[in-house]
């Protein structure tokens, strides 16, 4: 049971993550996007790992999927400003996805332990 729920965590990670990169307009919102993941599916630690992982492969692939086609000239001009390759530009953007993916899921995984499972009743039955 354990390797189904997981999986079902890779594909939300891998569909909503993805999705979060391409269409949301600002980086965080990726983040945000695995917080309400990482909440609903209540995992180990590892589980962060890989949803951190996932993501820094997500924004590697889309890095690339928009740098190449333009034969890199936007990497080069910030590897240019901030005194690294373009393939350093590659890892620092791989880098950022895993730290926002491996945060989001562990702040959402937290909450999940945190905050109340059932809503309160606000009046007695009597």
């Amino acid at each position: 049971m354990q390797s189904k729920s997981f999986l079902l965590f890779i594909l939300a990670v891998a569909v909503l993550g993805t999705a979060s990169t391409l269409w949301l307009p600002h980086w965080s919102g990726s983040m945000y996007v695995l917080m309400i993941v990482g909440y609903f599916f209540r995992g180990r630690f590892l589980w962060t790992l890989a949803a951190g992982g996932l993501l820094a492969i997500i924004w590697l692939l889309a890095a690339l999927s928009w740098d190449i086609p333009n034969q890199g000239l936007l990497a080069n001009r910030v590897g240019t400003l901030f005194g690294i390759s373009r393939g350093g530009t590659w890892l620092i953007t791989a880098g950022i996805g895993f730290i926002l993916g491996f945060l989001g899921t562990a702040v959402g995984q937290a909450l999940a332990k945190v905050l109340p499972q059932k809503p309160p009743r606000w009046s007695e039955r009597r």
